[in-house]
């Protein structure tokens, strides 16, 4: 194998949380990793939430993460709805999260449209979220164009979505280059939406280079014609 895929299949197993692997494989090879390079994959395991690879990584150095950065970042991950990453987290610190914080966590979430971070917490709770919790959650969701997860959560409130919320979540849609969600949006309430909308999605989605949404976009506005 040449140095060059060597570096290669090095790099790939510290970006996927690899380290010891990565060290091993450097040092049969003689390839040179600085400590500022690793530290810097910690800190990336540490931000996507992967805290088992990040100790275990740290091990591979040499070198221990202080309790306090580790604690640190169960709220971190709390907050940004990495709900197993904090349950982990907190086994590794010693301070597992308690039923009350679960629910608490979960209920923010959903209170936010942040429906499977929300419903993650309440099961590792062992809890059921409230029917209104969900209704929130899916008000939330359609009022930012999240179109499917809009009805999977009103689905678990066991509520029918409001036909305006429907409507202005396609309108949201189109607008931001999502058709497909947008096009079945507007078909649910029965509604058409404007040619110009379209033509105006179609071609934000060409110019991103997704060109079968491109395409769905402008067969949808030619037929607003006929």
């Amino acid at each position: 194998m040449s140095q060059e895929k060597i570096i290669e299949y090095i790099n790939k197993n510290l970006e996927n949380g690899k380290m010891g692997e990565a060290l091993e494989i450097a040092k049969m090879s003689g390839v040179e990793i600085s400590n500022k390079e690793l530290e810097g994959h910690i800190n990336n395991y540490l931000r996507k939430g992967w805290m088992a690879k990040a100790v275990k990584g740290a091990k591979a150095m040499g070198i221990e993460i202080p309790e306090d950065v580790l604690a640190s970042y169960v709220d971190k991950y709390l907050e940004e709805g990495l709900i197993y990453s904090a349950v982990e987290a907190s086994n590794i610190i010693g301070e597992p999260i308690g039923k009350e914080k679960l629910v608490t966590v979960g209920r923010e979430c959903l209170l936010n449209g942040k429906l499977y971070p929300g419903v993650e917490a309440y099961s590792l709770a062992k809890e059921e979220p409230p029917a209104e919790e969900f209704a929130v959650c899916a008000s939330k969701c359609l009022n930012v164009g999240e179109f499917y997860l809009g009805l999977e959560a009103y689905k678990k409130a066991n509520i029918s979505p409001p036909d305006e919320e429907i409507a202005v979540c396609g309108e949201i849609c189109l607008n931001n280059g999502k058709p497909r969600p947008g096009l079945e949006a507007y078909k649910m309430v029965n509604k058409t939406p404007s040619k110009e909308l379209l033509r105006e999605c179609a071609e934000m989605c060409l110019f991103e280079g997704r060109r079968d949404d491109s395409r769905l976009a402008f067969v949808a506005a030619q037929k607003v014609d006929e």
